[in-house]
């Protein structure tokens, strides 16, 4: 029986349609959002012009905005709905929190990127479904 579901979130239409299906689908299960801040890749100009702690606070900010618009999505849940911040690299990140908070399922959107910048950059659901400890399920 799944009683918690871990939904990784960014600000894309398919992260929302993850979301949906994991409060859909699992009416009951706990379910923690979590939002992923790739420090690097967010901060990598903007640090130069208004420093690190004004860009991690700006990041913070944005995902605070994204949950409230979780927690409206998920207000007639009947389960809890966690939202939680972490830094790092989404494709590391999330797979160690999966093992380490008791998941038992992750949901994640799927970006329809092309052969070659998956090859180039790296595909993180295709990453999480590799090396996540649970099973993942892919919403398209």
């Amino acid at each position: 029986m799944i009683e918690h579901v871990l939904v990784p979130m960014d600000d894309s239409p398919l992260a929302e349609r993850a979301l949906d299906f994991a409060l859909e689908v699992h009416p009951g299960a706990a379910i923690t959002v979590l939002r992923v801040i790739d420090y690097v890749e967010e901060s990598y100009g903007a640090e130069l012009l208004v420093g690190p702690e004004e860009v991690r606070e700006r990041a913070i900010a944005e995902a605070e905005e994204l949950f409230e618009g979780v927690r409206e999505r998920a207000a007639d849940h009947a389960g809890e709905v966690r939202t939680v911040t972490e830094f790092g690299e989404p494709s590391r990140v999330i797979p160690e929190f999966a093992a380490e908070r008791d998941v038992d399922l992750v949901v994640i959107g799927c970006h329809g990127r092309s052969l070659v910048s998956r090859v180039l950059l790296g595909d993180v659901a295709q990453t999480v479904v590799q090396q996540a400890p649970v099973p993942v399920t892919v919403v398209r």
